[in-house]
């Protein structure tokens, strides 16, 4: 008999970390929504999972008209809150969730491995890049750090938090791979104009992107089953976040199915996963990305679907192929 799993069912609907699925997972965004917004045409009618709701604030402050879909409600709860809050929130409308708590942990194991607080803080305030890594490579990536790290992030201690299908995801040389992204991010953006090194090293929160030009649509629901039910061409754009870190193909098939069938001509989809780019390719984005995580970012068409000027293109042709296409 097949599982839900094999039939095509999201593994989010438990989420990735070894808890009760009710609690909340994420109290920050750890990717930067610069990309989503240098990618989409302006105006757009955005599809985004929710998660903590900052890249689907950023996407309505610059003028999207967002819908936001997360499977888990203390998501949605929570991203609608923040939303709500607008600019002027306060700190404690910001919650710590699972995954805050395991980079607190983090941050502690960087403490006893010889971090002090004061050179973080002055690492945190440069804002060249040769002075970041050659600061980095001397006072922060040691060797008591560079191996609580790998050793942190490999597979069997990772297993006893995350659930075993993200777990698998993962590369294996995972913490490895993280140092050489966090390297690569202190050599491309100034940490001083970065606010997601410090939400990533010390816990602070970025400042909010500003008021939305329209309010965001949240909803409960799996984005596959979702986009299922949308109308054809219902959106020009895709925020997916790491939706596919963990799943399996058949549901990556029904998933991309459906976009396929919500996108409009032209559409833009924008994914990241934790996985290392195979080979690389020019979409991939994950070094301009500030948020410093990712192995893949990348930014593309929706693939499957016709472009806008194919489609007046067609019209003018009579619904007959054009030469000039």
């Amino acid at each position: 008999m097949l599982t839900t799993l094999e039939q095509g069912e999201t593994p989010w609907r438990a989420g990735p970390l070894r808890m009760r699925p009710e609690r909340l997972i994420f109290g920050e965004t750890y990717e930067d929504a610069a990309i989503e917004l240098r990618a989409f045409a302006p105006r757009s009618r955005v599809f985004a999972i929710a998660g903590a709701g900052a890249t689907a604030r950023a996407l309505a402050a610059a003028g999207h008209s967002v819908t936001a879909v997360d499977i888990s409600a203390a998501q949605i709860d929570y991203a609608k809150a923040r939303a709500a809050g607008g600019v002027a929130q306060t700190e404690a409308a910001v919650k710590t969730g699972a995954a805050e708590r395991l980079l607190a942990w983090g941050r502690a194991l960087a403490v006893a491995a010889g971090w002090r607080r004061e050179r973080v803080e002055e690492f945190l305030t440069l804002d060249d890049c040769a002075a970041q890594t050659a600061y980095w490579d001397r006072w922060l990536d040691t060797p008591a750090w560079s191996a609580a790290v790998e050793v942190l992030l490999g597979p069997r201690l990772l297993g006893l938090w995350y659930r075993s299908a993200f777990v698998r995801s993962l590369p294996r040389d995972f913490g490895r791979l993280l140092r050489e992204r966090l390297r690569r991010g202190w050599a491309t953006h100034a940490n001083r104009a970065n606010p997601y090194a410090a939400l990533l090293l010390m816990g602070k929160t970025p400042p909010e992107p500003g008021r939305a030009l329209e309010p965001i649509r949240f909803v409960c629901a799996d984005a596959a089953e979702f986009l299922e039910s949308a109308a054809p061409a219902s959106f020009d754009a895709f925020a997916l976040s790491n939706i596919g870190d963990g799943a399996t193909q058949e549901y990556m098939r029904r998933l991309n199915a459906a976009i396929r069938r919500a996108a409009a001509p032209g559409a833009m989809q924008v994914t990241r996963s934790f996985a290392e780019s195979v080979g690389g390719t020019e979409e991939n984005s994950a070094a301009q990305d500030r948020s410093l995580l990712w192995g893949v970012v990348e930014v593309a068409k929706v693939p499957g679907v016709v472009d806008a000027v194919d489609v007046g293109c067609a019209e003018q042709a009579g619904g007959e192929s054009c030469c000039i296409c």
